[in-house]
């Protein structure tokens, strides 16, 4: 006989009590905790003192700052509201910094205003080269930026961006746009999701929103671009999206670009559209729901000693897992590691955009 999944109810917004009291789950947590449940409960509350960088993770957060510029950009000189493009950028910037990146600019046409922009944006980010990695630098950041405005500049008119009304600069506008909300089940059940979502566009032609998320990749192939069509992070980010905006968005788009352009083949490829049913909802909700409980369950009192170990995950993203002296030593001797060697774990972005609303 099989199991029969718990039904999702409804998407609501959280609640401000909601906020104080339920843990929020964020899509990089729940994927940790899939690649190991001892890796995502521990790294979850806390992590080794170290100096490392993720510099995947750095390009990352780098590049998408000079998405939202666009977007920022797009909104002023495309679609006349350049009030509602301020009080954006001085939400993801902060005024100084923007000033800063909007003005002293040279004489130019729409493209090398926005490249200036663009550069001014990675040369005042917390962003610097390290020696050890050839990919991930500032001239090839550069250089992606180069080839993503090329790419997206001779097509925003056919996709403009979400604003909720067009006479108030502080609406709601579909640009890094926070949300969290929790999901309840069948029986009762309430867990919390939070995230950002990159852009909400609408196709012109087609007169349908659409969720519009930026990656970044070492590389664009058929397998990264099939990975989509079934990805829960778009599913989710759709749903939520749909109940924060109070509008279907079941349609998505990602845009891809490489980190280190090759001028070979395509360094920018945009993936649409990506549809998303009820059934896939369905899915995603209960994976999301199976996924927190395995965290609810291990969390607790060294619990994770009891939680599986997944080894193949041992070399994720190709380096060693941080965790492995961890996992590797004593019932003992990880029990004082986690209570005096390891500090308080870095919040995710998504948990970050959350506490700073």
């Amino acid at each position: 006989m099989h199991t029969k999944l718990h039904v999702l109810n409804s998407i609501q917004p959280s609640t401000a009590t909601q906020k104080k009291t339920m843990f929020p789950y964020s899509n990089s947590r729940l994927e940790g905790l899939n690649q190991c449940p001892v890796w995502g409960t521990v790294s979850a509350q806390k992590r080794y003192d170290t100096q490392a960088r993720s510099m995947a993770l750095e390009a990352g957060e780098t590049m998408h700052q000079v998405y939202a510029a666009v977007r920022i950009w797009q909104l002023a000189n495309i679609q006349g509201l350049p009030q509602h493009a301020k009080v954006v950028a001085n939400r993801i910037f902060g005024k100084e910094r923007w000033e800063k990146c909007n003005t002293g600019l040279a004489a130019g046409d729409d493209r090398e205003i926005l490249l200036q922009i663009c550069f001014e944006v990675l040369h005042s980010s917390e962003w610097f080269d390290d020696p050890s990695d050839d990919v991930r630098t500032m001239a090839n950041m550069e250089l992606s930026a180069i080839k993503y405005v090329d790419e997206r500049l001779p097509y925003m008119e056919n996709w403009p961006i979400y604003v909720e009304s067009n006479k108030n600069p502080r609406c709601m506008v579909g640009i890094e746009q926070v949300f969290d909300v929790v999901l309840e089940y069948d029986d009762g059940k309430e867990i919390r999701y939070i995230g950002t979502i990159d852009g909400l566009v609408q196709k012109a032609s087609a007169k349908k929103w659409y969720l519009d998320e930026n990656k970044t990749a070492a590389r664009l192939d058929a397998g990264w671009r099939a990975k989509w069509d079934l990805y829960h992070q778009i599913t989710g980010y759709c749903a939520s999206s749909t109940s924060v905006f109070g509008f279907p968005v079941f349609n998505s788009r990602v845009t891809g670009a490489k980190v280190k352009p090759t001028g070979k083949g395509e360094d920018i490829i945009a993936v649409e559209p990506l549809a998303r049913t009820p059934e896939q909802i369905y899915r995603w909700a209960s994976w999301l729901r199976s996924t927190a409980e395995t965290f609810e369950k291990y969390k607790d009192n060294y619990a994770w000693e009891h939680a599986d170990r997944y080894t193949h995950s041992c070399n994720r993203y190709f380096r060693p897992c941080a965790l492995i002296p961890f996992c590797n030593d004593t019932e003992e001797g990880r029990r004082i590691a986690f209570d005096t060697q390891m500090v308080d774990a870095d919040p995710s972005p998504s948990e970050r955009a959350v506490m700073e609303m």
